[in-house]
């Protein structure tokens, strides 16, 4: 590990970011506790996907497939078996680990290029939509429904709005920290290598599918558990939306418009899009239809025609002109 990881997990600035938003936290109503919860499990699956995306430059637009078997296949365990959700979040992480990797061994046996990859895993993202909404046993088309929360850790119930909000934090605190982590280990520099130049770093050395499995395995494992989480979160599991390709897009464009040359932009990129599509839907999703989506369709042209590279390194170079050192020393320790 490289010492700027950690000097990284020293910085008050992060630390500070994250206290202030538990302190928020604290005071929010459940309705804007509710929006924050959804932002924080976004951000987990954004910084899930970028270990992917961002480091390796595989385009992988299947983590649907990841999201479906942490909420409908855990959840499914849990109603259909009585096995422990805790269990189930393990299971389902260990089984997407194993997808992921047989995702990267594809890659690995067909020498797929970056579209061509993005339109394998298109298909099986498909393929899972169609296998989930036919298979009874995690409800099929109609979704599962959860049990009221009783407050009880041990069945993974986390007590409520707030309970919830927390959980999701912690978990997208260590998906930071795992992010910074990989960034500045020897895995991320491979990575980072095989996606700038794969012949050459094959020709230093450098093991293509040893590194990808690894990096796949991860950031499916890291998707499944999230998705544990929010189906636990939101207590009915809708498969039309949890195992849809477009939740895969979306997390995508989260990820990409933060900036994928650093940690900090999924985060970003998701504190600022999340809050402001669901405002939006509830501001005027019941006197205009559409409209919601409009505005933010161009709110995410505006940003993109802006700062092509991503939001992150937009405001880094505001704060570095404004003397912002500390932000900017966080921001760019990056993957590029």
């Amino acid at each position: 590990m490289r010492p700027e990881f950690f000097g990284i997990i020293r910085s008050p600035f992060l630390w500070g970011v994250i206290v202030l938003f538990a302190v928020l936290g604290q005071w929010a109503s459940p309705y804007h506790l509710g929006i924050a919860t959804q932002t924080m499990l976004y951000i987990a699956l954004a910084l899930a996907w970028a270990i992917v995306g961002g480091f390796a430059g595989q385009l992988s637009i299947a983590h649907n497939v990841f999201v479906a078997l942490g909420a409908l296949l855990a959840s499914a365990l849990f109603l259909r078996l009585g096995i422990n959700m805790w269990v189930g979040l393990v299971l389902c992480a260990a089984l997407s680990a194993l997808i992921g990797v047989f995702f990267a061994y594809l890659d690995s046996k067909f020498s797929l290029g970056h579209l061509s990859f993005a339109l394998v895993t298109l298909a099986f993202g498909e393929v899972g939509m169609l296998i989930v909404a036919g298979w009874d046993f995690v409800g099929g088309a109609s979704g599962l429904s959860l049990p009221r929360d009783q407050g009880r850790l041990l069945n993974f119930e986390f007590g409520g709005a707030r309970g919830y909000f927390w959980a999701a934090l912690a978990l997208a605190t260590v998906y930071l920290l795992i992010n910074y982590a990989i960034l500045h280990s020897r895995l991320g520099f491979y990575l980072r290598t095989l996606r700038d130049n794969e012949a050459a770093a094959q020709a230093v050395g450098v093991y293509p599918f040893r590194n990808k499995a690894i990096a796949m395995a991860i950031s499916a494992a890291m998707t499944s558990v999230a998705g544990t989480l929010y189906a636990r979160f939101s207590n009915f599991v809708d498969p039309s939306f949890l195992a849809s390709p477009t939740l895969s897009i979306e997390i995508i464009l989260i990820a990409t418009i933060g900036g994928l040359t650093t940690p900090l932009g999924p985060a970003v990129a998701a504190i600022v899009l999340v809050p402001f599509s669901e405002l939006l839907r509830g501001w005027l999703g019941g006197q205009l239809p559409g409209l919601s989506h409009i505005i933010y369709g161009f709110l995410i042209v505006a940003v993109i025609l802006a700062s092509p590279r991503g939001l992150v390194p937009l405001l880094v170079k505001i704060f570095r002109q404004r003397g912002g050192k500390d932000v900017a020393t966080i921001s760019m320790q990056k993957g590029a």
